[in-house]
């Protein structure tokens, strides 16, 4: 059911997102698991979105996109690859949500009620 919650938190951030294409994409990537296995490509993507936010010194899209960082390395690591990525993945999702409700002015109250 994990991936449920993800597309929930990623429901509820969407329309304060900066970059709600980015959103979108992670979004799509979470509902078709036959494509789990580009998303290390996806991580790519949103990495180098990533570094660009940082050194604009843009702290919400850094805050975005590494939530979704973690969605991309968790979705992968489902795929069972024999390179995955760092087996704690999955357990970034959670703190990096309530960091971004943070930056997007959300209760976290609600990533709580998502994950709960």
């Amino acid at each position: 059911m994990m991936i449920e919650e993800i597309k929930s938190l990623l429901d509820l951030f969407e329309s304060k997102a900066p970059d709600k294409e980015s959103n979108r994409l992670v979004w799509r990537f979470c509902n078709e698991n036959h494509k789990w296995i580009k998303a290390h490509g996806l991580h790519s993507t949103i990495r180098d979105r990533n570094l660009k936010a940082i050194k604009q010194g843009d702290k919400v899209k850094e805050c975005q996109y590494c939530f979704e960082e973690v969605i991309a390395k968790t979705l992968f690591n489902l795929t069972r690859s024999e390179a995955p990525f760092d087996p704690d993945s999955p357990y970034w999702v959670i703190k990096n949500a309530l960091i971004l409700a943070k930056a997007l002015d959300i209760p976290s109250e609600k990533v709580v009620e998502i994950v709960a």
